[in-house]
Protein backbone atom coordinates (compact mmCIF):
# COMPACT_ATOMS: atom_id res chain seq x y z
CA UNK A 1 0.00 0.00 0.00
CA UNK A 2 0.92 3.56 -0.85
CA UNK A 3 0.83 6.60 1.35
CA UNK A 4 1.24 10.41 1.58
CA UNK A 5 5.57 11.08 1.10
CA UNK A 6 6.75 11.24 4.19
CA UNK A 7 9.53 12.06 1.75
CA UNK A 8 7.84 15.71 2.34
CA UNK A 9 8.81 15.34 5.76
CA UNK A 10 12.48 15.17 5.11
CA UNK A 11 12.68 17.95 3.37
CA UNK A 12 10.66 19.92 6.10
CA UNK A 13 11.09 18.30 9.53
CA UNK A 14 13.27 18.99 11.98
CA UNK A 15 11.95 17.21 14.89
CA UNK A 16 11.28 13.27 15.22
CA UNK A 17 11.20 11.43 18.54
CA UNK A 18 10.66 7.65 19.21
CA UNK A 19 7.55 5.41 20.61
CA UNK A 20 8.86 5.65 24.05
CA UNK A 21 7.71 9.53 23.67
CA UNK A 22 11.49 10.81 24.45
CA UNK A 23 10.47 14.28 23.07
CA UNK A 24 13.36 16.57 22.47
CA UNK A 25 16.06 15.11 20.28
CA UNK A 26 16.89 17.83 17.40
CA UNK A 27 17.46 16.51 13.91
CA UNK A 28 20.48 18.44 12.30
CA UNK A 29 22.27 15.93 10.22
CA UNK A 30 21.01 13.97 6.90
CA UNK A 31 19.25 11.35 8.28
CA UNK A 32 17.84 7.81 6.67
CA UNK A 33 13.89 7.93 6.20
CA UNK A 34 12.33 4.76 6.24
CA UNK A 35 8.70 4.48 4.85
CA UNK A 36 7.42 1.07 4.74
CA UNK A 37 4.23 -1.05 5.47
CA UNK A 38 2.91 -4.64 5.16
CA UNK A 39 -0.64 -5.75 5.25
CA UNK A 40 -2.29 -9.05 5.21
CA UNK A 41 -2.71 -10.65 1.87
CA UNK A 42 0.29 -8.27 0.54
CA UNK A 43 4.19 -8.04 0.04
CA UNK A 44 6.06 -5.59 2.05
CA UNK A 45 6.81 -2.19 0.05
CA UNK A 46 9.44 -0.20 1.44
CA UNK A 47 10.77 2.95 0.19
CA UNK A 48 13.97 4.79 1.57
CA UNK A 49 15.48 8.76 1.09
CA UNK A 50 17.33 10.78 3.32
CA UNK A 51 16.60 14.02 4.50
CA UNK A 52 17.22 17.45 3.23
CA UNK A 53 18.32 20.01 6.22
CA UNK A 54 15.79 23.25 5.78
CA UNK A 55 18.35 26.04 4.40
CA UNK A 56 17.54 29.32 3.23
CA UNK A 57 18.54 28.18 -0.25
CA UNK A 58 15.89 27.74 -2.90
CA UNK A 59 15.40 23.69 -3.10
CA UNK A 60 12.50 22.17 -5.34
CA UNK A 61 11.16 18.89 -4.16
CA UNK A 62 11.54 17.93 -8.30
CA UNK A 63 14.71 17.56 -7.17
CA UNK A 64 14.32 14.09 -5.09
CA UNK A 65 16.45 11.96 -7.15
CA UNK A 66 19.55 13.21 -5.47
CA UNK A 67 17.74 11.80 -2.09
CA UNK A 68 16.41 9.08 -3.59
CA UNK A 69 18.27 5.75 -1.89
CA UNK A 70 18.57 2.84 -4.28
CA UNK A 71 21.32 0.67 -3.25
CA UNK A 72 20.09 -0.25 0.09
CA UNK A 73 19.71 -3.69 1.74
CA UNK A 74 16.08 -3.56 3.21
CA UNK A 75 15.30 -7.36 4.54
CA UNK A 76 12.13 -8.26 6.09
CA UNK A 77 12.05 -11.11 8.62
CA UNK A 78 8.94 -12.60 10.48
CA UNK A 79 10.76 -14.63 12.32
CA UNK A 80 10.79 -18.02 10.43
CA UNK A 81 11.87 -16.55 7.28
CA UNK A 82 14.13 -13.66 5.97
CA UNK A 83 13.66 -11.99 2.95
CA UNK A 84 15.71 -9.35 1.00
CA UNK A 85 13.88 -7.11 -1.00
CA UNK A 86 14.43 -5.96 -4.54
CA UNK A 87 14.45 -2.69 -5.98
CA UNK A 88 12.89 -1.07 -8.50
CA UNK A 89 11.40 1.93 -10.27
CA UNK A 90 7.47 1.64 -10.16
CA UNK A 91 5.81 5.29 -10.99
CA UNK A 92 2.42 4.47 -8.72
CA UNK A 93 4.74 5.58 -6.07
CA UNK A 94 6.25 9.10 -5.16
CA UNK A 95 8.97 9.06 -5.59
CA UNK A 96 9.13 6.12 -7.80
CA UNK A 97 11.30 3.73 -6.40
CA UNK A 98 10.54 1.19 -3.93
CA UNK A 99 11.66 -2.22 -2.06
CA UNK A 100 9.61 -5.21 -2.39
CA UNK A 101 9.50 -8.82 -2.84
CA UNK A 102 7.13 -11.81 -4.38
CA UNK A 103 8.82 -14.09 -1.52
CA UNK A 104 6.25 -12.67 1.48
CA UNK A 105 2.86 -11.82 1.78
CA UNK A 106 1.48 -10.06 5.20
CA UNK A 107 -0.14 -12.52 7.72
CA UNK A 108 -2.66 -11.14 10.34
CA UNK A 109 -1.00 -11.99 13.83
CA UNK A 110 2.43 -12.38 12.82
CA UNK A 111 5.03 -9.26 13.38
CA UNK A 112 7.75 -8.27 10.91
CA UNK A 113 11.03 -6.97 11.72
CA UNK A 114 12.65 -4.54 9.17
CA UNK A 115 16.56 -4.12 8.79
CA UNK A 116 17.50 -1.26 6.46
CA UNK A 117 21.35 -1.38 5.64
CA UNK A 118 23.30 1.35 3.53
CA UNK A 119 26.44 3.15 3.64
CA UNK A 120 27.02 4.54 7.22
CA UNK A 121 22.84 3.93 8.22
CA UNK A 122 21.75 1.34 9.55
CA UNK A 123 18.18 1.36 10.40
CA UNK A 124 15.10 -1.52 12.42
CA UNK A 125 12.27 -1.50 12.93
CA UNK A 126 9.07 -3.89 14.51
CA UNK A 127 5.68 -4.25 13.50
CA UNK A 128 2.67 -6.33 13.74
CA UNK A 129 -0.37 -6.83 11.70
CA UNK A 130 -3.32 -6.90 13.75
CA UNK A 131 -6.79 -8.80 12.95
CA UNK A 132 -8.42 -6.66 9.73
CA UNK A 133 -11.50 -4.86 10.48
CA UNK A 134 -14.77 -4.66 8.84
CA UNK A 135 -17.36 -1.86 7.86
CA UNK A 136 -21.07 -2.64 8.53
CA UNK A 137 -22.19 -0.39 6.12
CA UNK A 138 -21.53 3.51 4.41
CA UNK A 139 -24.14 6.13 3.80
CA UNK A 140 -23.10 8.04 1.13
CA UNK A 141 -24.22 11.78 0.05
CA UNK A 142 -24.35 14.60 -1.97
CA UNK A 143 -23.01 17.86 -0.72
CA UNK A 144 -25.64 20.16 -0.33
CA UNK A 145 -25.70 22.74 -3.56
CA UNK A 146 -22.87 20.50 -5.45
CA UNK A 147 -23.85 18.71 -8.64
CA UNK A 148 -20.33 16.41 -8.09
CA UNK A 149 -19.33 16.31 -4.30
CA UNK A 150 -19.72 13.60 -2.12
CA UNK A 151 -19.53 12.90 1.64
CA UNK A 152 -19.08 9.37 3.33
CA UNK A 153 -19.73 8.06 6.14
CA UNK A 154 -18.51 4.68 7.40
CA UNK A 155 -20.00 2.38 9.75
CA UNK A 156 -18.64 0.00 12.20
CA UNK A 157 -18.43 -1.61 15.34
CA UNK A 158 -15.32 -1.82 17.75
CA UNK A 159 -15.28 -4.57 20.38
CA UNK A 160 -15.59 -3.06 23.98
CA UNK A 161 -13.20 -6.13 25.28
CA UNK A 162 -10.25 -5.21 22.67
CA UNK A 163 -7.63 -2.20 22.40
CA UNK A 164 -8.03 -1.35 19.41
CA UNK A 165 -6.81 1.39 16.73
CA UNK A 166 -7.56 2.46 13.09
CA UNK A 167 -6.79 3.79 10.33
CA UNK A 168 -8.96 5.32 7.50
CA UNK A 169 -6.80 5.43 4.17
CA UNK A 170 -8.54 6.84 0.34
CA UNK A 171 -7.16 6.76 -2.85
CA UNK A 172 -8.67 8.44 -6.09
CA UNK A 173 -8.97 7.28 -9.76
CA UNK A 174 -6.70 4.34 -10.66
CA UNK A 175 -3.27 6.23 -12.14
CA UNK A 176 -1.65 5.72 -8.99
CA UNK A 177 -0.85 2.83 -6.55
CA UNK A 178 -0.81 5.93 -3.90
CA UNK A 179 -3.08 5.27 -1.07
CA UNK A 180 -3.17 8.63 1.52
CA UNK A 181 -3.95 8.87 5.35
CA UNK A 182 -7.62 10.25 5.66
CA UNK A 183 -8.40 13.46 7.51
CA UNK A 184 -9.25 12.72 11.00
CA UNK A 185 -8.49 9.27 10.20
CA UNK A 186 -6.95 7.39 12.98
CA UNK A 187 -8.84 6.57 15.82
CA UNK A 188 -8.21 5.36 19.24
CA UNK A 189 -11.19 3.39 20.59
CA UNK A 190 -11.36 5.28 23.69
CA UNK A 191 -13.77 7.29 22.22
CA UNK A 192 -15.52 4.58 20.79
CA UNK A 193 -18.86 2.96 22.17
CA UNK A 194 -20.98 0.28 20.53
CA UNK A 195 -21.49 0.89 16.92
CA UNK A 196 -19.87 4.05 15.54
CA UNK A 197 -20.63 6.51 12.73
CA UNK A 198 -17.62 7.97 11.40
CA UNK A 199 -16.68 10.84 8.70
CA UNK A 200 -14.09 9.50 5.54
CA UNK A 201 -12.38 12.48 4.16
CA UNK A 202 -10.09 12.99 1.28
CA UNK A 203 -6.60 13.27 2.35
CA UNK A 204 -4.72 16.53 2.48
CA UNK A 205 -1.90 16.14 0.12
CA UNK A 206 0.97 19.34 0.64
CA UNK A 207 0.95 19.61 -3.26
CA UNK A 208 -1.83 20.20 -5.42
CA UNK A 209 -5.00 22.30 -5.80
CA UNK A 210 -6.86 23.53 -2.64
CA UNK A 211 -7.91 20.62 -0.32
CA UNK A 212 -11.59 20.01 -0.07
CA UNK A 213 -12.83 17.17 2.22
CA UNK A 214 -15.34 15.60 0.25
CA UNK A 215 -14.99 13.14 -3.04
CA UNK A 216 -15.72 14.19 -6.52
CA UNK A 217 -17.22 12.12 -9.22
CA UNK A 218 -13.66 10.00 -10.08
CA UNK A 219 -13.80 6.78 -11.97
CA UNK A 220 -13.00 5.11 -9.06
CA UNK A 221 -12.16 5.46 -5.15
CA UNK A 222 -10.95 2.98 -2.84
CA UNK A 223 -11.43 3.24 1.04
CA UNK A 224 -8.96 0.82 3.25
CA UNK A 225 -10.34 0.46 6.63
CA UNK A 226 -7.00 -0.78 8.56
CA UNK A 227 -6.08 -1.74 12.15
CA UNK A 228 -3.13 -0.76 13.35
CA UNK A 229 -0.44 -1.26 16.40
CA UNK A 230 -0.08 1.44 19.05
CA UNK A 231 3.28 2.77 17.67
CA UNK A 232 1.83 3.08 14.03
CA UNK A 233 -1.52 4.57 15.60
CA UNK A 234 0.72 7.29 17.25
CA UNK A 235 3.14 8.08 13.93
CA UNK A 236 -0.56 8.51 11.81
CA UNK A 237 -2.40 10.49 14.55
CA UNK A 238 1.03 12.53 14.82
CA UNK A 239 1.88 13.22 11.38
CA UNK A 240 -1.99 13.68 10.18
CA UNK A 241 -2.78 16.36 12.72
CA UNK A 242 0.88 17.59 12.15
CA UNK A 243 0.03 17.76 7.90
CA UNK A 244 -3.77 18.69 8.23
CA UNK A 245 -4.16 21.08 11.13
CA UNK A 246 -0.93 23.50 11.34
CA UNK A 247 -0.67 26.94 9.56
CA UNK A 248 3.01 26.30 8.56
CA UNK A 249 4.10 22.84 8.00
CA UNK A 250 7.93 23.74 8.15
CA UNK A 251 7.77 24.79 11.39
CA UNK A 252 4.51 23.26 12.47
CA UNK A 253 5.10 21.62 15.92
CA UNK A 254 7.45 21.72 19.04
CA UNK A 255 6.46 18.01 19.61
CA UNK A 256 6.75 16.39 15.93
CA UNK A 257 6.12 13.18 15.18
CA UNK A 258 6.88 9.86 16.47
CA UNK A 259 8.80 7.01 14.95
CA UNK A 260 9.05 3.50 15.45
CA UNK A 261 12.32 3.12 13.33
CA UNK A 262 15.68 3.16 14.97
CA UNK A 263 18.54 4.65 13.14
CA UNK A 264 16.50 6.67 11.20
CA UNK A 265 12.99 8.30 10.88
CA UNK A 266 9.43 7.38 9.35
CA UNK A 267 7.76 4.06 9.86
CA UNK A 268 7.40 0.59 9.19
CA UNK A 269 3.78 0.27 10.12
CA UNK A 270 1.40 -3.44 9.69
CA UNK A 271 -2.30 -3.36 8.63
CA UNK A 272 -4.47 -5.42 9.11
CA UNK A 273 -6.98 -3.55 5.95
CA UNK A 274 -10.29 -4.44 4.57
CA UNK A 275 -10.99 -2.80 1.24
CA UNK A 276 -13.93 -1.17 -0.58
CA UNK A 277 -14.49 -0.04 -4.05
CA UNK A 278 -16.73 2.60 -4.95
CA UNK A 279 -17.47 3.82 -8.69
CA UNK A 280 -19.73 6.22 -9.80
CA UNK A 281 -22.71 3.86 -10.21
CA UNK A 282 -22.39 2.38 -6.75
CA UNK A 283 -21.92 6.56 -5.19
CA UNK A 284 -24.96 7.18 -6.70
CA UNK A 285 -26.95 3.53 -5.40
CA UNK A 286 -25.21 3.98 -1.98
CA UNK A 287 -26.29 7.86 -2.22
CA UNK A 288 -30.14 6.70 -2.58
CA UNK A 289 -30.10 3.82 0.10
CA UNK A 290 -28.67 5.98 2.66
CA UNK A 291 -31.58 8.70 2.29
Amino acid sequence: MRFFRLFIIGFTTMWLMGCSDDYGVEQTESALVVEGWIENGEPPVVLITTTLPITSEYQSIEDYQEFLVKWAKVTVSDGENSVVLTGKFDKGYYPPYVYTTGYMIGQEGKTYHLTVEYDNYYATATTTIPKAPQIDSFKVERVEGSDSLHYIKACFTDNPNEKNYYQFFVREGTQSRQFIGSYLGSIDDVVLDGPTEVPVYRGHQLIGDSYIPYFSDRELLTIKFAQVDECSFHFWDDYLKDQNLSTNMFFSSPLGVRTNVQGGIGYWCGYGCSTYYFFQQNLDDAEKNSL
